[in-house]
């Protein structure tokens, strides 16, 4: 009995495609492929996805025109709140991040949870004296923040050119 699945599995796997152009599909490339007898399945998914599984994605132009490039180095940013009271920290940065992006809308806001903290950072800084400045306009603005405010290194996003 076990053999005879075992031999199911190997007559399954016989239609896999080995020709030299498929050798270098995706599973999403697979998944997203046409064929006769088959449904149609579309997987629309973000650039990093497809790296993260080995294959740079293919652009359409048309869906991405406009749509500026970013490229992850190492950087600074401005943590505003932390906390860990699961009632209510959620809430607060949340509206601390309303509250930010009010008095500098250009400013780039990032809200995060990692067990058992919510956090909220703000800027993607190249150097530190910069960060060091908007911390300081931060603290003018938010006296009430202004004992949580700390500057961090940490992977930023920056547009490429």
């Amino acid at each position: 009995m076990i053999s005879a699945q075992a031999n199911l599995f190997i007559s399954d796997d016989a239609d896999i495609k080995t020709d030299k152009d498929s050798l270098g599909e995706s599973i999403v490339d697979r998944i997203n492929s046409s064929g006769s007898g088959k449904g149609t399945v579309r997987i629309i998914q973000d650039d990093s996805v497809s790296e993260r599984i080995g294959r740079p994605g293919k652009r359409n132009s048309h869906l991405n025109s406009g749509v500026a490039n970013y490229i992850e180095i190492s950087g600074w940013r401005i943590q505003v709140f932390s906390g860990n009271n699961q009632r209510i920290s959620k809430n607060e940065a949340f509206t601390k991040e309303v509250d930010i992006k009010s008095v500098f809308p250009e400013i780039g806001t990032y809200v995060t949870y990692t067990a058992p903290f919510w956090r909220l950072k703000v800027g993607d800084f190249q150097t530190y004296q910069d960060a060091r400045n908007m911390l300081l306009k931060l603290k003018s603005s938010f006296p009430s923040l202004g004992k949580e405010m700390s500057i961090i290194k940490e992977k930023i996003q920056v547009k490429q050119e």
